[in-house]
């Protein structure tokens, strides 16, 4: 009976070590094959600008000022200043214009004029889009209506997403004299932020909101303790909904000096507190203008200006400088000057992000690789990530006349969109200014494919899933029986909008996957490959759930073979052990 129990004993212990739980994580690394973990993004080297096109074709007069933007469907919106006669009912006087390029039909649909109410020269007008794609336009305007007077006064008007554009609306009502450069930015919320410079209180940022709803805010003065000109002024939101105001000034401010500065001040997400002035160029000992800003998606917030500074030898001439603020450090960064190849003026500066890249372009008299003695269109980018600036690139290299007042935009797809004010004679346009376009392409970044779970699985739908891409509008998946580091000779099995996928498998197996994004300009670079394998039987949890059939019956043969000589030493021991006799006792007779 010792010897039946022994053995039972021995066994039970041999077979509890196959029945492991999968607690000890014990993977087959037939698997789980995964390549190119760390696949680098795709940087814009590859990226090219398409051929200039000439949006104000109806213009015969002067086209200029002209401002852009994009909606959330990556339609663009343009609008500008123009003189030509009685255009669209227009009138003699300078109006506003506006044109808009449908991405569905790839095609600019005809030209609309905005100031519609105006009786006298309009001008300097800018935009921004809200989350519904309606459109936000305001100008300055000479017009004596809804009792603004005979002097310069901001107006506004929305255009619905559906193409419908509202009344004229006053925006500096409490403005009694010449107003300048007004500015708009529309938050997430979909309040617009308005400001300009105001002589009703000696040149001074005058600063208003309007809500979704149509309610106008009081006029608030942000410049409120400067003391001498403020003009240029610029607004951005973050992500919490603190609302970021830039904008020179000529105010001797804690030591900024008497030339002019960029002041920077907050009002905080509930509207209700500003905090106090900040001075930016403090590293410049001259004029500083045309300032810009935006805050990223980790509260980053970059500024750029133009600076006549002689610093870090930029010269006695306007420069490109920049300057961001650390939120990890609470620190802003020491200035840098952007137009290092720049030798003559830069102006006009115009800034815009995805948070991935920071862009700017600007008006430049440099005679940069043989461009000429005009004025052109320079461009330059930053890569947030690697903190490393991009050469410059010439955006009208091949133009004959100036080229002014550029206007950047960006879409979803992370494509740029640039439109100028262009004196050259080119496409038909004329020796007047005329509004001219490019646009920055390239092919998406590359996705990255996330690995299957659980894995292996059943037959059925397998599925797949990946990185949002930026620059993507759809998805080729790729799959084969055989590990593959490149699509040639096979044919996606699938094109999809989204980030995801079910891929039905009807035959047992080990399959191999990969996604490429793609766009109208190309195909990025192919993603990782992931393996699936695939079986018929109902997978239970445990160890043998990360073993193939073959590992199995080898381990099982081991387990029979160790099986074997622990019985078999059971048995020597067992016999080993000397017998005890049974002696019977003798009873007494």
């Amino acid at each position: 009976m010792k010897r039946i129990r022994i053995l039972f004993l021995v066994n039970f212990l041999i077979l509890l070590i196959g029945f492991l739980p999968s607690s000890l994580n014990v993977t087959s690394l037939s698997n789980n094959i995964s390549f190119n973990d760390d696949l680098i993004l795709d940087d814009l080297s590859s990226w090219w600008w398409t051929p200039v096109e000439l949006i104000s074709e109806s213009s015969t007069i002067s086209a200029y000022y002209p401002a852009i933007a994009c909606d959330s469907e990556n339609n663009v919106h343009i609008v500008w200043d123009d003189l030509t006669t009685d255009l669209g009912g227009s009138g003699a006087d300078k109006d506003i214009f506006y044109v808009q390029y449908d991405a569905q039909t790839e095609s600019w649909l005809p030209l609309e004029v905005v100031s519609t109410e105006s009786t006298d020269g309009s001008y300097s007008a800018e935009i921004d889009i809200d989350s519904e794609n309606n459109v936000h336009v305001i100008w300055s305007d000479i017009s004596d209506i809804l009792g603004a007077g005979t002097d310069s006064d901001v107006f506004y008007k929305q255009r619905s997403s559906s193409g419908s554009w509202s009344t004229t609306e006053l925006v500096s009502s409490d403005s009694t004299q010449t107003i300048n450069r007004p500015v708009i930015h529309v938050d997430a919320k979909d309040t617009a932020h308005i400001a300009w410079s105001d002589l009703t209180t000696a040149w001074d940022i005058h600063y208003k909101r309007r809500t979704s709803a149509g309610s106008w805010s009081s006029t608030i003065i942000v410049s409120e303790f400067s003391t001498l000109v403020s003009y240029l002024p610029r607004i951005a939101s973050d992500t919490t909904g603190n609302i970021h105001f830039i904008w020179a000034d000529e105010t001797n401010y804690l030591g900024s000096g008497a030339d002019f500065d960029i002041f920077y001040r907050t009002l905080d997400e509930d509207l209700t507190t500003w905090s106090p002035y900040t001075i930016i160029s403090t590293e410049s000992d001259d004029i500083s203008g045309t300032p810009n800003i935006y805050v990223d998606d980790i509260s980053r917030i970059h500024i750029s200006w133009v600076d006549q500074a002689d610093y870090l030898g930029a010269g006695v001439d306007w420069d490109v400088f920049y300057k961001y603020y650390d939120p990890q450090f609470d620190t802003w960064h020491i200035t840098e000057v952007i137009s290092t190849e720049s030798t003559d003026p830069s102006l006009e500066l115009r800034m815009v992000s995805d948070d991935s890249h920071l862009y700017l372009v600007w008006e430049d008299l440099t005679d940069y690789s043989g461009v000429g003695l005009d004025s052109d269109i320079f461009f330059k980018y930053k890569d947030l990530t690697a903190d490393s600036w991009s050469s410059l690139g010439v955006l009208t290299s091949d133009h004959e006349d100036d080229s002014n007042t550029p206007s950047i935009a960006i879409d979803t797809l992370g494509h740029l969109h640039v439109t100028w004010s262009d004196w050259t004679d080119l496409l038909g346009a004329g020796l007047d200014p005329d509004i001219m376009y490019r646009k920055f392409v390239g092919s998406p970044e590359t996705p990255t494919l996330n690995r299957f779970v659980p894995n292996p699985t059943q037959l059925g739908n397998i599925s797949l899933s990946w990185t949002d891409t930026k620059g993507a509008e759809s998805y080729l998946i790729y799959r084969d029986i055989s590990y593959f580091s490149t699509v040639s000779g096979l044919t996606p099995i699938t094109t999809v909008s989204s980030t995801s996928y079910f891929d039905e498998i009807e035959i047992t197996g080990i399959y191999f996957y990969a996604v490429r994004a793609s766009n109208d300009y190309g195909q990025s670079s192919l993603s990782n490959l992931e393996s699936i394998e695939v079986l018929e039987e109902e997978i239970s949890p445990g160890f043998f759930q990360s073993l193939r059939m073959g590992e199995i019956l080898v381990l099982a043969a081991i387990l029979g073979g160790v099986q074997i000589i622990i019985t078999t030493i059971v048995v020597v021991i067992v016999k080993a052990v000397p017998k005890v006799k049974n002696t019977p006792k003798k009873g007494k007779k």
